[in-house]
């Protein structure tokens, strides 16, 4: 893997937000994206595949054994 500089990631991230519309307090969402992109090809240029995945997704696929079935609500007495 080549090195990545920071001016390489600074490069990338200007030319993001730039293409983003240059939408001031994003620069975090920038770099990291510029971090990422950069990373992705140097692996790539290098043959390497990442221990991890690069992005994530908050949801999650869970398969069921069996379908859950709903509890039975007791009533409640009222006065």
């Amino acid at each position: 893997m080549t090195d990545i500089t920071e001016d390489d990631i600074r490069l990338r991230a200007y030319a993001l937000w730039e293409a983003d519309g240059r939408l001031d307090g994003s620069h975090d969402v920038h770099w990291l994206q510029a971090l990422r992109e950069l990373t992705e090809e140097a692996n790539a240029a290098a043959g390497d595949i990442p221990q991890t995945p690069l992005r994530t997704s908050k949801l999650s696929v869970v398969q069921n054994e069996a379908p859950i079935e709903p509890v039975p609500r007791k009533r409640s007495k009222t006065a």
